[in-house]
């Protein structure tokens, strides 16, 4: 999170300040002024601003299969042993950073893939700029490229679901990255109601958080900010949990009984 900030807040200080070194408040602007200058910025600095986010992609990516990684051995060691530490997260995730960064960049360059549906609106709707500054001028490339997203949208969804358990298969079997997407793609075909079913569980817990916050964050600055912790304090441990038990289950891994607790609580 605190590197997002900072990217784009670097960004909008490069979009956002004229040629004088002068700030410009995009209060004062409207919308259309703010597309239109992003845009422009954007095109007549093309080398710079691909260089910048994809720098910023791969050292982020890079962080996040840190503790992704780390996350993952967590719960495989509370699930397996009833207990987890920092150590447990260091471990994994020096183990299996770089393994687990480059099925991120696996992942990502099957996504892009997806980039075939809006190349026809893309061709249809032609320059950008007339675009931008003229909607009404192009209305069937509007059309097409719209479908395009939309197709496109549906093959990212589909795509992470039936990968969703790669990483996991990566950090618990430690696995190359094809082995791993190898494997999280026959986990899944074996598994399609489980893995379906788990899914729709944390996609609803995270939609149902979202429209908490906004409608009842909005009268309360310490709500929201409550609201906004949540995913990372409750729901992304608990979606790290749920997937590690339930690839370690279908694959006949040894699970903690709680039952060992309770009998002899001093042995915790």
């Amino acid at each position: 999170m605190i590197l997002y900030f900072l990217f784009f807040g670097l960004i909008g200080i490069l979009l956002f300040t004229s040629s004088t070194g002068s700030i410009i408040d995009p209060a004062t602007l409207s919308e259309e002024e703010i597309v239109t200058m992003v845009w422009k910025g954007f095109s007549e600095n093309l080398g710079l601003s691909l260089v910048l986010i994809l720098g910023f992609y791969l050292f982020a990516t890079f962080v996040q299969s840190f503790f992704t990684a780390g996350a993952i051995g967590m719960a495989k060691k509370a699930s397996e042993t009833g207990d987890a530490g920092f150590y447990d997260m260091l471990v994994s995730g020096s183990k299996n950073t770089f393994r687990l960064f480059l099925t991120f960049l696996l992942i990502t360059l099957l996504l892009l893939v997806g980039i075939i549906f809006i190349v026809p609106g893309a061709f249809a709707v032609g320059d950008m700029s007339t675009l931008i500054e003229n909607p009404e001028a192009s209305v069937n490339g509007v059309a097409a490229l719209a479908i395009g997203v939309i197709l496109w949208t549906a093959y990212i969804i589909i795509l992470n679901l039936v990968l969703s358990l790669s990483r996991y298969a990566l950090v618990i079997d430690e696995l190359g990255p094809l082995e791993a997407l190898s494997e999280g793609f026959r986990f899944f075909t074996n598994n399609k109601l489980d893995v379906f079913f788990i899914w729709i569980i944390t996609i609803g817990l995270a939609l149902i958080n979202s429209f908490v916050s906004e409608f009842a964050g909005s009268g309360s600055i310490m709500f929201a900010a409550i609201a906004s912790l949540v995913p990372i304090v409750i729901l992304e441990p608990l979606t790290a949990v749920l997937w590690t038990r339930l690839y370690l289950t279908r694959k006949g891994g040894k699970l903690y009984d709680p039952s060992y607790l309770l009998s002899d609580p001093d042995s915790f």
